[in-house]
């Protein structure tokens, strides 16, 4: 059975200990706080810094018969 709509995402947290979440495409532009999160969202492998951003790869063709994308969360690291 294929997708009719875009992929979901699958959020994997910041702790190990914390359960995968699944939201749909669209729910993520007020899920996250883009830009002001204390954490890297990085989907497939590549950083993400807005939801036009992730829009974008979500319309990509590779990935357009996806159920879901995966969503990393990356704690951001303070350097000095």
């Amino acid at each position: 059975m294929s997708s009719t709509g875009p992929p979901r995402l699958r959020i994997k947290p910041l702790s190990p200990h914390a359960a995968e979440d699944i939201c749909d495409l669209d729910q993520a532009k007020y899920r996250f706080n883009w830009g002001r999160e204390p954490f890297l969202i990085v989907v497939e492998n590549q950083p993400i810094s807005s939801f036009e951003e992730l829009e974008k790869l979500a319309d990509l063709e590779q990935f357009k018969d996806r159920e879901f994308l995966i969503v990393e969360l990356q704690p951001l690291l303070a350097g000095g």
